[in-house]
């Protein structure tokens, strides 16, 4: 699917320049002619970014940026602001309007492009993280294990997740259950840079679900750590009675499996994760085919 992106921009000569550069790079450019057009655009298509005139008839940007990032349905929207106000007070002045980032005319079309690029990926991370661990989301991780499914490079995928945790969060409510999720993704994160040679990667499906990519030699060792780990720690970890909490995990490998293999990997995960649920006090489970 192609990025939107809303122009906004009342000079056709520099709106043609920029959209040009955009479209070469893959996006889908959508031309706003003032400040009330912009407004609508936004609106009406949720852009993956706004590129954004200073001076522009009916509205200008700055109000345009003040007006987006204080409703809290566009205020996400990154804005990249294009104007001739060369000064340091200038860009303050639109910086602190909203704009993410800022360019003065003339500007190379390039350096142009590669900005917009930039802020684009830098918004969607933070869009892609979980709210309570700021740790990758679901698109996320699924976008990561898609990109190592295609490079063809074998790791190991860790399914993470805490037995009786739906009973625990009822019991002392979801302030603590939040605060018990936060000391789970702090483990996690520990054994994995202690067991992932500084590669491992986690992420944050939901609940006390989690996602953990080390290499396929340290999967094993990585479950092994965690298990131990939640077990010892779960009285001093876990706010309120932890007693029937356990750690379950399931560990796959994406060997042998095609560009195209996700749905393969979460057979695999899903079939472990049966397994090692099946064990009151949880533990790992290998697939092993």
């Amino acid at each position: 699917m192609f990025k939107k992106i809303v122009i906004a921009e009342d000079d056709d000569a520099i709106a043609h320049m920029v959209s040009m550069a955009l479209g070469d790079a893959g996006f889908l450019c959508l031309r706003a002619y003032d400040g009330d057009e912009a407004l609508r655009l936004v609106r009406a298509h949720d852009p993956d970014l706004l590129v954004l005139d200073w001076m522009m008839p009916r509205v200008d940007g700055l109000e345009v940026a003040r007006r987006l990032k204080s409703d809290v349905m566009w205020s996400r929207t990154p804005i990249l602001m294009l104007t001739a106000l060369a000064t340091v007070e200038h860009q303050v002045e639109g910086l602190e309007a909203g704009a993410d980032a800022y360019m003065t005319k003339p500007f190379d079309l390039r350096e142009f492009a590669a900005r917009a690029k930039a802020l684009i990926r830098s918004t969607q991370r933070e869009r892609d993280r979980n709210p309570t661990t700021d740790l990758p989301g679901s698109r996320a991780i699924e976008g990561h294990l898609a990109e190592l499914l295609k490079s063809g490079a074998p790791v190991a995928v860790l399914h993470v997740d805490l037995l009786q945790f739906d009973g625990y969060a009822d019991a002392v409510g979801f302030a603590k259950a939040e605060d018990a999720v936060r000391a789970l993704a702090k483990v996690i994160l520990t054994e994995a840079r202690a067991h992932g040679d500084g590669a491992a990667f986690v992420g944050h499906l939901g609940g006390s679900d989690f996602i953990a990519v080390t290499a396929p030699e340290r999967g094993e060792a990585l479950a092994a750590a965690l298990v131990a780990h939640l077990r010892a720690g779960k009285a001093t970890l876990f706010p309120g009675d932890a007693t029937r909490l356990a750690p379950v995990i399931a560990v796959a490998t994406t060997a042998e499996l095609p560009a195209g293999g996700a749905d393969q990997l979460a057979r695999r995960l899903g079939a472990a994760m049966r397994t090692a649920k099946q064990a009151d006090d949880g533990g790992y489970v290998i697939w092993r085919g």
